[in-house]
């Protein structure tokens, strides 16, 4: 980020937030913590930071797993990207993203769980 700004060009953040990525446990604390303002750099330079993106690639990724892959890690990116620099807290992001995924899993979406968790209407009736 440094060098590229340096140059004078608008640029944004992607390498961290690789979502295909091959790891376990709780990954999306990862991408959560990425932040793309952490660089040597002035603030003249992180004013040419214009953002980022989350990427999934298809190497390990197909229909099968493609959507549950992606979601929650990618609410994790989107919570990083349009919250404030001081909302960095992992037990209070953790807090709202079970809720959100949740709501998805409730809506149908197949979102992996965070962590050692359920929702509650999955046991509805049970």
């Amino acid at each position: 980020m440094a060098q590229i700004t340096s140059a004078g060009f608008h640029t944004l953040l992607s390498t961290p937030w690789y979502l295909n990525r091959i790891s376990y446990g709780q990954d999306w604390q990862q991408h959560y913590k990425a932040d793309p303002q952490d660089f040597k750099g002035t603030d003249k330079q992180k004013e040419l930071v214009v953002g980022g993106e989350a990427c999934l690639w298809g190497e390990f990724v197909d229909a099968t797993n493609l959507t549950p892959r992606l979601w929650p890690r990618a609410s994790a990116v989107a919570e990083r990207l349009w919250s404030a620099k001081e909302v960095k807290d992992l037990n209070d992001a953790y807090s709202r993203l079970s809720s959100h995924r949740c709501r998805m899993v409730e809506r149908g979406i197949p979102a992996e769980p965070l962590f050692t968790s359920h929702c509650p209407h999955e046991y509805k009736g049970i």
